[in-house]
């Protein structure tokens, strides 16, 4: 029997690395580094930050998913709802995730 996979749970770890990331004004990390954070693979990312998008969007909240982004484009991948296009889109996003104050732990 196949394991099953929580990706509500690896949301939960996840956020606080994004919340921190956000408080303190840093640059996004890429799939692979949070995930590495994790210790998931990097192609489970959409799943557990699908999560935290329909968290936010459903709270009204900025979209703290959008700290998380693709190595070489330094955007948010196209599975992301309303992801930023460009690095002009993309510094507007975040000045609105860094203006939020982030609950250091998953309010879900």
């Amino acid at each position: 029997m196949g394991m099953t996979v929580d990706h509500m749970e690896r949301a939960r770890r996840a956020w606080p690395y994004l919340a921190k990331r956000a408080l303190k004004n840093l640059p996004p990390y890429t799939y692979k580094e949070v995930c590495a954070e994790i210790a998931v693979h990097w192609r489970a990312a959409r799943y557990f930050l699908g999560v935290i998008q329909r968290y936010c969007r459903a709270n009204g909240l900025p979209p703290l998913q959008f700290l998380a982004v693709n190595a070489a484009s330094r955007l948010p991948g196209r599975g992301c709802v309303g992801s930023p296009r460009t690095d002009a889109a993309q510094q507007e996003a975040l000045r609105t995730i860094y203006a939020y104050r982030w609950p250091a732990e998953a309010p879900f």
